[in-house]
C-alpha cells in the first residue's frame, strides 16, 4: 500500500493504553437509539444502509470493543481487538493499534496482502480498523478525517502532489445508527515509489453516539486500499467490506 509505512503503521506497545482508552471512553458514551427522549431538537435519523445484504458465510467478522463490527474475506490478516491474547493464543501476534497519520488510532484491524512489495518496510494492498469513541459530530468526524487523509496523500505518497477531490458525507444508517459516510480517491502524480499505487482509495464511516451529557460524539471505520494496478483488491470486495459495518450489542 502506497509507501504505506508512513501512514498506517504499527505501534508496538501501545495495545495495553489502547485498549484501556477504549474502555475508559465507553464509559461515558451510549448508542443513539429509538428510546432517546421524542422531546430532543434536530434529531438526527439514520440514512439508508449500504449492505445490499449479509457477508459471505467464509468471511471473517472483525469486532470492535464499542460493538462495531465489520467482516473481511477469509484471507485476511486480522489482529486482535482487544490487544491481549485468548487463552492458548499467546504466541499470536497482537493488533497494538495502527496510527493512520491523521489524526486517528484504530484497533479491530484487518490487512490486506501484507509484504506484497519487496521495496517497503511494511506494504499491503488494504488496511481497515476501528477507532475508540471521539468526540464531536460525525459528520464533522467524517470530513475532518477525509480532508487530513486527502492531505496526507497529497504530501507524502507522490513527488508532484496528488489530486484527492473530497465528496461531501452523505447520510446512511449501520444497524439503524446515523452515521456519514465518505469515499475518496487520490490519484498521485506520479507515484512516490514502486510501492504506491496510481489511486489511493479512503474509506471514513463515522457512526453517530453520544456522551453521558449528551454532546455528539462518534466511532470512526476507517479503510485504506490500492487501486489501479494488477494485484489489487477488487473494487467489489472492498466495497463489500465497508458495507459489512454494521453493530453487535453482544460484545
Amino acid at each position: 500500500m502506497a509507501g504505506v509505512g508512513v501512514v498506517a503503521v504499527a505501534r508496538s506497545g501501545l495495545a495495553t493504553i489502547l485498549a484501556g482508552s477504549l474502555v475508559a471512553a465507553l464509559t461515558g458514551c451510549a448508542l443513539w437509539t429509538d428510546d432517546a427522549d421524542p422531546a430532543t431538537p434536530d434529531r438526527e435519523e439514520p440514512g439508508p444502509t449500504l449492505a445490499a445484504g449479509p457477508p459471505p458465510g467464509d468471511w471473517q467478522d472483525v469486532r470492535s470493543p464499542t460493538g462495531l463490527v465489520y467482516s473481511v474475506p477469509p484471507e485476511w490478516e486480522v489482529g486482535d481487538p482487544f490487544g491481549s491474547p485468548a487463552p492458548g493464543d499467546e504466541d499470536v501476534p497482537q493488533d497494538p493499534g495502527s496510527d493512520w497519520g491523521s489524526g486517528f488510532v484504530t484497533t479491530a484491524n484487518s490487512i490486506a496482502d501484507r509484504g506484497y512489495c519487496a521495496a517497503s518496510g511494511l506494504s499491503f494492498r488494504t488496511l481497515a480498523g476501528i477507532s475508540a469513541v471521539l468526540p464531536g459530530d460525525a459528520r464533522e468526524q467524517a470530513e475532518s478525517a477525509s480532508r487530513a487523509m486527502a492531505d496526507s496523500i497529497d504530501r507524502r505518497f507522490t513527488r508532484n502532489g496528488a489530486d484527492v477531490p473530497v465528496p461531501e458525507a452523505r447520510s446512511i444508517g449501520v444497524s439503524g445508527v446515523p452515521a456519514w459516510y465518505v469515499s475518496l480517491r487520490g490519484a498521485v502524480r506520479p507515484p512516490r515509489d514502486s510501492c504506491t499505487p496510481p489511486t489511493i482509495r479512503f474509506d471514513t464511516i463515522a457512526v453517530s453516539t453520544r456522551a453521558a451529557d449528551g454532546a455528539p460524539a462518534s466511532i470512526v471505520f476507517v479503510l485504506m486500499s490500492d487501486e489501479d494496478e494488477p494485484g489489487v483488491q477488487p473494487e467489489a470486495t472492498i466495497d463489500a467490506v465497508v458495507a459489512s459495518l454494521r453493530y453487535d450489542n453482544s460484545v
